[in-house]
């Protein structure tokens, strides 16, 4: 018994060895060293790793440190809260803000009931100890930033708010809450979290900081009295704590960056820019009939809505004019037969809102063939035509795998469950062992880099697939629907592909006896042709190869 016990000793004290010794090598980066330096010269506070002999922190923390594979991460947070920073008033940060953010891969209340896995990334005010604590994640997405940069603003005003007593100040606690709107009166749907967050000081004060939504909130203060009092109660309380929190600073924080804009390129004064598409018998007739199968509306006119993009990057659109009447008529017969291929049970399920169909779709900087937006309340999808020219081949059958590429997005997101076919890991076991998609890595390469790593791959219809398991299914689906020459060759060798492309008829199955779809119906007696056809490919190799 003593020699297990002194066996398990020395398990404990090399195990804090090991801890303690990757603690060090973070400890001593010379990336975060450098960080460091920098921080404090223009905040006047330190960037910090929590130690495991901090004994304030874990007196209420359950911390996991950074590892050595997280520095990067680290690096890039820190360089979040940086640019952050830089927007306020100069010498604020130094005068009010934490004068230690202290890193560390999660920080887990031991007063939580639940051992749930920690939001990250996270900010955590501990005013007691002039500090901020920062979670690092261990993977980074482009959303991740976006969360974290908004939930900094939160946090270190709930920093300032931190010592104020509730009573005897307009922005205390006590007061705050007599000029509160009623939320049971605000609307429901996404602006019900949007509401929340400006009856709550920090929460409205994170939106400043978003031009979008600050725009949004000044808005709706023109005819929401209380609300125009907390913007103003949170603005007067700041320009106490420093006057150069003035009306152009306020303005200045509103004012959308040019990296920021939507931008529609129709000559909105022209009105009748589109008047033959609008008098074209038979377009006009392709549109009402897509609107009528589908139950959705067409969006195609200058002067309609932009495309409902997510996150707020620069977005350039347009829509098609007279000039391009022959593309227009031609793609929108190219989607009426498309489209009203599907079979109508499928159709009422997916319950699309709208279609846009652009000229201009370019966002990011990069232009946009098509585009699901299943993000929506309800569901839409888009094509920007700008590179479509009906007279070439190749471009009338990229279009063309195009809407069936989008339209899958659509049917994988509202079919695809648990314990299915191409759902998670019955998808992904079908790749080679040494495969992981691009986004979503601890560290996301960029495409070029991916692709150029991953060039002797098989199993993907293109490249593109690479990127998330999604676009994978999606671009066998379109090619697979159009019958594209190449795919059909690369069937006849890649066994992955094939493997993968079977899965999708699987599927497609199980959704034809979920909603008790003749066998007759169109869709499903091509589809069964062109499984028959798949079925064949490598047939004449697999002979040879029993032969030997």
């Amino acid at each position: 018994f003593m020699g297990l016990v002194g066996l398990l000793a020395l398990v404990c004290v090399a195990t804090f060895g090991q801890h303690a010794f990757a603690e060090d090598v973070v400890q001593e980066d010379q990336r975060l060293i450098a960080l460091d330096q920098k921080f404090h010269a223009d905040y006047g506070g330190s960037i910090q790793l929590w130690k495991s002999g901090d004994d304030k922190l874990a007196a209420s923390y359950v911390v996991k440190p950074l590892e050595a594979e997280q520095i990067e991460n680290a690096v890039e947070v820190v360089g979040w809260i940086q640019a952050e920073f830089k927007r306020y008033p100069a010498g604020f940060i130094q005068k009010y803000g934490p004068k230690k953010f202290v890193l560390a891969n999660e920080y887990i209340f031991k007063s939580a009931k639940a051992a749930e896995k920690p939001y990250s990334p996270a900010f955590i005010c501990e005013k007691k100890q002039d500090s901020m604590l920062v979670t690092v994640p261990s993977t980074i997405t482009p959303s991740t930033e976006i969360l974290a940069r908004n939930a900094l603003h939160q946090t270190l005003f709930a920093y300032l708010l931190w010592d104020l007593p509730p009573k005897d100040s307009l922005i205390g606690l006590e007061h705050w809450k007599t000029i509160q709107s009623d939320e049971a009166a605000a609307e429901t749907g996404p602006s019900i979290w949007f509401f929340k967050q400006s009856n709550q000081r920090e929460g409205l004060f994170k939106t400043f900081w978003e031009p979008f939504e600050f725009a949004q909130i000044n808005a709706l203060a023109k005819s929401d009295p209380l609300l125009k009092q907390r913007v103003e109660i949170v603005q007067s309380f700041l320009h106490t704590l420093d006057p150069q929190f003035n009306d152009a600073f306020w303005q200045t924080l509103a004012t959308i960056p040019e990296s920021q804009r939507t931008i529609c390129l129709n000559d909105l004064a022209d009105l009748h820019s589109a008047d033959q598409i609008k008098s074209d018998v038979e377009i006009q007739d392709d549109i009402r009939f897509i609107e009528k199968t589908w139950g959705l509306k067409v969006i195609w006119e200058p002067g309609s809505a932009a495309p409902p993009m997510p996150v707020k990057v620069r977005l350039e659109y347009s829509y098609l004019t007279d000039t391009k009447l022959s593309e227009f008529k031609q793609f929108i017969h190219l989607v009426r037969e498309e489209l009203c291929s599907y079979p109508e049970q499928i159709v009422a399920k997916l319950s699309v809102e709208h279609i846009y169909v652009l000229d201009t779709f370019t966002f990011r900087g990069a232009k946009i063939a098509g585009q699901a937006f299943s993000w929506l309340p309800r569901i839409s999808f888009g094509y920007g035509l700008s590179s479509f020219d009906p007279k070439t081949p190749s471009s009338k059958e990229f279009f063309l795998r195009t809407i069936h590429h989008e339209l899958f997005h659509l049917i994988d997101n509202q079919f695809s469950v648990e314990g299915g076919p191409i759902f998670g890991s019955n998808w992904n076991s079908s790749n080679e062992e040494s495969f992981t998609y691009r986004l979503g890595q601890p560290k996301e390469l960029d495409q070029p880099a991916f692709y150029k790593e991953n060039i002797k791959r098989t199993g993907f219809a293109e490249r593109y697939g690479m990127n998330v398991a999604s676009e994978d299914r999606a671009s066998i689906y379109g090619r697979m629907m159009t019958e594209d020459k190449s795919f059909f060759e690369q069937l006849e060798s890649d066994k992955i592909l094939k493997e993968k492309t079977e899965k999708i008829f699987q599927f497609f199955q199980l959704i034809k006896q979920d909603l008790a779809i003749d066998s007759s119906n169109a869709f499903y007696t091509k589809l069964e042709e062109i499984a028959a056809r798949v079925g064949r490919c490598g047939k004449s190799q697999d002979g040879e190869h029993h032969g030997d």
